[in-house]
């Protein structure tokens, strides 16, 4: 009877959102499902996705095991309109959640918890929740039972511990488990023995690569800025940062945050600190962006090994390894002035959209697939792999097909970003790009050129024609979920407006 009710529940729901898809033939299984949602992970930095230095054994061995999504996308190279496309496998702009302190998931859409909660899973977020990159009330917090706050999303170990007590606790229960971490998002703070091990110098001028020294400096900025120093700009709350320094929440990192999150006004402190951690480099100097690469691919080592490596670990001590799907993901990559920019969030371009897609799934013999897939996919091939229904609202395919070899057409032809006004359609051969606003186009012939260096729109204007006439044809046929426009917060002011509306950030 339990379980009719909530068949009949499910049911309801969906037919309420929309249309089910024809429900899969295979029964139902009765595996865990633990999702990594790694911020900022570039593919082509994994040993499994090609790169000679040696930053993810643990990824690697496990991806020896699963299936490896080659040529695996993201819809947007910033993190609150992609991972927003990740639980509810739609666009963004049919989700419409595009920018931070303001925009939000219409009720009209089912997330991936939501979903898996009606189907007696325990749902549990483990991540910062006080991050409005990943606001639970902007729609992420949707079917979750659990929200595990960990404000230093940054400290992997604080992270790992908090995961492990969490699965002895809940061993005995069928679970949801989505795990966030910044660790290998900028500023880019790798423990010491693994900076050692994968930078070659122990520092860079003008590269900020400890925490500590970062707080320092924004202090120092904050302090020159009120005296009318570089920082001034952003400092308009002249008192609100006074407050600061008279309080005693000037004594560390972590006060500092919790002051300025307990005003509503984390925007304030965290464009001070991009400020300074982005302004002293000189992306000029290729020594400089190799010892960043080094920084950042040091934290992709540290999370792999006091990530993953434990987690796995627990899972075989627990007896449950061989009853849970794992699932490595990440949200966008990130810029090392490939195209001439830093961090993410302006482009669309290879370096930002080209993220790993790593499923193991308990009792499949897993292999490597080179069809082009995206992050809208990994909502249906779970709820396939769970033999669960998937709404119609889904914009993405089920690749569990692909992954048992059968005979099927290509998962996509093409595959789409949106970001910030950049339209992008990518096939296996071709990358067209389009500034909507500007109208400035772009195009690459990817076999040939697979860095995207050369720009090849002139002497191939019929292709690109295809191509641009393809993505129109796709961005006409996206139904809106957004149910109303939203303004942003209180508090976030119009300079600060306007930087979450060219790159999603503040």
């Amino acid at each position: 009877m339990k379980y009719l009710f909530k068949y009949i529940l499910v049911l309801v729901l969906f037919l309420n959102h929309s249309p089910l898809r024809a429900a899969p033939e295979r029964p139902s299984k009765d595996y865990n499902v633990i999702l990594f949602f790694v911020d900022t992970l570039r593919a082509d930095h994994l040993g499994c996705y090609g790169y000679p230095k040696a930053t993810s054994p643990n990824i690697d061995k496990l991806a020896g095991e699963s299936f490896v999504f080659k040529e695996n996308f993201s819809t947007a190279s910033y993190t609150i309109s992609s991972f927003m496309s990740i639980i509810t496998s739609l666009y963004p702009r049919s989700h419409g959640v595009l920018m931070i302190n303001k925009d939000k998931l219409s009720s009209g859409v089912l997330t991936l918890a939501e979903i898996l909660n009606i189907y007696g899973y325990k749902t549990a977020w483990l991540g910062s929740i006080v991050d409005p990159h990943l606001n639970p009330e902007a729609g992420f917090g949707r079917g979750f039972e659990e929200l595990l706050d960990e404000r230093s999303s940054h400290d992997i170990k604080k992270v790992r511990t908090r995961f492990l007590n969490w699965l002895e606790q809940n061993r005995d229960k069928r679970f949801f488990l989505n795990v966030h971490t910044y660790k290998v998002h900028s500023p880019y703070f790798p423990s010491p023995e693994y900076k050692e091990r994968l930078t070659k110098t122990k520092s860079m001028e003008g590269v900020i690569d400890d925490k500590v020294l970062l707080f320092k400096r924004t202090i120092k900025a904050i302090k020159e800025g009120l005296r009318g120093g570089e920082a001034a700009d952003l400092l308009d709350d002249k008192e609100l940062f006074e407050e600061f320094l008279d309080s005693d929440a000037i004594n560390g990192p972590d006060t500092t945050h919790t002051f300025f999150v307990s005003r509503g006004k984390l925007h304030k402190i965290s464009a001070v600190t991009d400020h300074t951690y982005w302004s002293g480099i000189n992306f000029t100097d290729p020594f400089v962006i190799s010892y960043l690469q080094d920084l950042y691919d040091a934290c992709i080592l540290e999370y792999d090994e006091q990530m993953i490596a434990p987690v796995i670990e627990k899972l075989k001590e627990l007896k449950i390894y061989d009853k849970t799907i794992i699932i490595i993901c990440a949200d966008h990559g990130e810029e090392f002035y490939e195209h001439g920019g830093y961090f993410h969030g302006d482009t669309l371009y290879g370096e930002v959209t080209y993220v790993p897609l790593i499923v193991r799934v308990p009792g499949k013999q897993g292999r490597q697939i080179r069809e082009l897939t995206q992050n809208v996919d990994i909502m249906p091939t779970i709820l396939d792999l769970l033999g669960i229904p998937v709404p119609r609202q889904a914009q993405g395919k089920s690749l569990v097909d692909l992954m048992d070899g059968k005979a099927a057409p290509r998962a996509h032809e093409y595959v789409f970003g949106e970001s910030n006004g950049i339209s992008s359609i990518r096939s296996k051969e071709w990358l067209f790009l389009l500034n909507n606003d500007s109208q400035k186009r772009e195009l690459y012939h990817l076999y040939s050129d697979p860095r995207e260096q050369k720009n090849v729109y002139l002497e191939n204007k019929d292709a690109a024609l295809k191509l641009e006439s393809e993505l129109k044809k796709w961005e006409a046929s996206l139904p809106s979920y957004q149910d109303k426009e939203y303004p942003f917060d209180p508090g976030i002011d119009e300079a600060a407006q306007e930087r979450i509306r060219k790159t999603g950030y503040w």
